[in-house]
């Protein structure tokens, strides 16, 4: 008998985009530059990689090119914010911690631009990895 993936369900605000990711993330992390900081609205963003393979789309993000090869995907009904991407390197998307149905599965591994981490923010989670 083989082991079924798990499957991780979210989507934006209004529901017209909706994702399934499959099996185990590849990553996660704290974000605390001030481009994630402007498109969240918050004083950090959290954000979970899965490969670009396991995931299967309900509806599709509108994607915005928010720096050179950078590519930020939101819901072209609601404006929510929900991926990020690298225009060069196909092989992962990161979700927003927040679009998912239960984001209580998934923990931070590192904080990433924390020489530009607001100070109320800079102290969550310490005994994770810290990379400026």
């Amino acid at each position: 008998m083989t082991a079924k993936h798990p499957e991780h369900r979210g989507g934006c605000l209004c529901g017209a985009v909706r994702f399934v990711a499959s099996g185990e993330p590849i990553g996660s992390n704290h974000c605390h530059c001030g481009m994630c900081r402007k498109d969240s609205g918050s004083g950090v963003s959290t954000f979970v990689a899965f490969p670009t393979n396991a995931v299967t789309w309900d509806g599709k993000p509108r994607e915005y090119e928010s720096s050179p090869g950078k590519y930020r995907g939101f819901c072209p009904k609601c404006g929510s914010s929900i991926t990020w991407r690298k225009g060069d390197d196909d092989s992962f998307i990161d979700f927003r911690l927040g679009t998912f149905d239960d984001p209580s599965l998934f923990k931070a591994k590192k904080h990433l631009w924390m020489r530009t981490a607001l100070p109320s923010f800079a102290g969550i989670d310490p005994e994770i990895e810290h990379f400026d």
